[in-house]
């Protein structure tokens, strides 16, 4: 028994380093570089409060933002700290792309290594296979690069629910404490994961056979207590930090629209582009084998309904994983913000459902990664642009959802206009990500500088001139992976 449990162990560890470094390795080129997303730069600048709110005991300004993004802050700051000090160096346009790499590099650390801790929860086989669809998804690797909030709340939303499945295996009650921990650090990323608290707690209540209450207390007990160790803001003004968050949450990420252009229509950010919104844009942003993956989820719930369904047939943990992402779905599907990237946390249980599924279909989902491989190669390292095959083309993608630019090469872009143009006064909308890498005193907002100030505008895909800027015509535009992400205009 005890030569075979290592011989297990020792294959859950190998297959843990293979997925890890696996999921690290593809994920390395041009890491840093191919975008300089505005919000980004504000994460950087949140995590140097955050950090200085460490190191000289300021608390309260380890309250880094509503969403509120502390477990991104210590993937972040950690490096940053170490490499100021190795380096001497300070943040500004010579060295922003050092840093940005720094921290990109950090959380693609931390992504793999969740990646692989989910995939060996697993069977070897439904691992490997997990990873492999997980890694191969283009929407989900390309957001996976970006300093986000996203794809961590993603990982670590499901890593809570797998553990719940292992402790229903197991009845091993550290697997409830992992939970409750995941889930913390979920909230700490963002804190829509609170919409899973109370499911999860019911989930517990209702599937475990015995001790439902101790359950049930232990797991409410360790998310507490994870969260007040890891979030500071919490030792010095609980009740305030918490009720900023919920407010600002709610204000912003409920209440409040996000600019798209949907179906032809501009929606403002005081607007809601509707309910069809996520169903087009998931059309567009999940491949052909994340299709087939809904599609037999959807199958296999027709054929359960269809069945006599007892209350002892529904509680059962598969049941209560998609219902759990249900809930999910039903919340940003009611908000009036709607975003492409919170269609991700969707994602992993479709993930898990293919590679269980993948002996009754193999010959599919193996061709469907084919061309997910296929698609991969060729928007590599930009595969945030990514838009599905099933779609044809840019022009029927973006007449659907009108696409943005959100910083993609934005390093490329620079190096074209230096050599191209050479170092002149710039104009943009967002000045953000340019900002970091240019001159400071060459940029400038379009909104608010006068046009005799710019020598070139750029205008990101979907953005109009501004009527004040009347002596510039299109000169080209900037065109990665056959999609024109900026137009340039020069003067007459």
């Amino acid at each position: 028994m005890k030569n075979k449990f290592n011989f297990i162990s020792t294959n859950k560890f190998l297959l843990f380093l293979s997925i890890f470094l696996f999921s690290l390795i593809i994920r390395f080129y041009y890491l840093g570089y191919e975008s300089i997303n505005p919000d980004a730069v504000n994460w950087h600048y949140r995590c140097q409060q955050f950090a200085n709110g460490l190191k000289y005991l300021q608390f309260e300004k380890t309250y880094p933002h509503y969403h509120p993004g502390v477990t991104l802050c210590y993937v972040m700051t950690v490096p940053t700290e170490i490499y100021k000090q190795i380096t001497g160096q300070i943040y500004n346009s010579n060295t922003y792309l050092n840093f940005n790499f720094i921290n990109s590099l950090s959380l693609i650390l931390v992504v793999s290594f969740l990646i692989a801790l989910i995939s060996i929860q697993f069977s070897i086989k439904e691992g490997l296979l997990f990873s492999l669809i997980l890694n191969l998804e283009p929407f989900f690797f390309g957001n996976s690069k970006l300093i986000h909030l996203d794809t961590l709340l993603s990982l670590f939303i499901f890593l809570s629910l797998i553990f719940i499945k292992k402790y229903l295996d197991s009845k091993s009650m550290k697997y409830i404490i992992f939970s409750a921990i995941c889930l913390a650090l979920g909230f700490l990323t963002k804190s829509v994961a609170i919409v899973f608290f109370p499911f999860i707690l019911l989930g517990i209540y209702l599937l475990v056979d015995s001790k439902k209450f101790q359950n049930t207390g232990i797991f409410l007990f360790s998310f507490i207590l994870t969260i007040f160790l890891l979030f500071p803001a919490l030792w010095v003004a609980p009740i305030e930090t918490l009720t900023r968050i919920f407010k600002e949450a709610d204000r912003v990420g409920v209440r409040t629209g996000h600019s798209e252009y949907f179906l032809g229509e501009y929606y403002d950010d005081t607007s809601d582009p509707g309910f069809f919104f996520y169903p087009v844009d998931a059309l567009i942003k999940y491949s052909p084998l994340i299709i087939f993956g809904i599609f037999l989820i959807k199958l296999a719930v027709f054929r359960f309904i269809q069945n006599k369904i007892s209350f002892k047939k529904l509680l059962n943990f598969e049941v209560f994983l998609y219902l759990i992402y249900i809930v999910y779905a039903a919340v940003i599907f009611y908000s009036d913000k709607k975003v492409d990237r919170y269609l991700l946390v969707l994602l992993p249980p479709i993930f898990y459902y293919l590679a269980h599924s993948f002996t009754k279909h193999s010959k599919v989902i193996i061709a469907l990664l084919v061309v997910n491989f296929i698609s991969m190669v060729y928007f590599s390292p930009f595969q945030f642009l990514y838009f599905s095959p099933i779609l044809m083309n840019y022009t029927n993608v973006n007449n659907l959802v009108g696409q943005k630019s959100f910083g993609m090469g934005m390093y490329d872009l620079r190096e074209y206009l230096k050599t191209n143009y050479g170092e002149k006064h710039l104009g943009f909308y967002d000045i953000k990500p340019m900002e970091t890498i240019y001159p400071n005193s060459k940029v400038h907002n379009i909104r608010e500088t006068s046009q005799s100030k710019v020598d070139i505008v750029i205008l990101s895909v979907n953005e109009i001139m501004p009527e004040k800027y009347t002596q510039f015509k299109k000169k080209e535009s900037f065109v990665i992976k056959g999609i024109p992400l900026y137009d340039i205009y020069i003067k007459n």
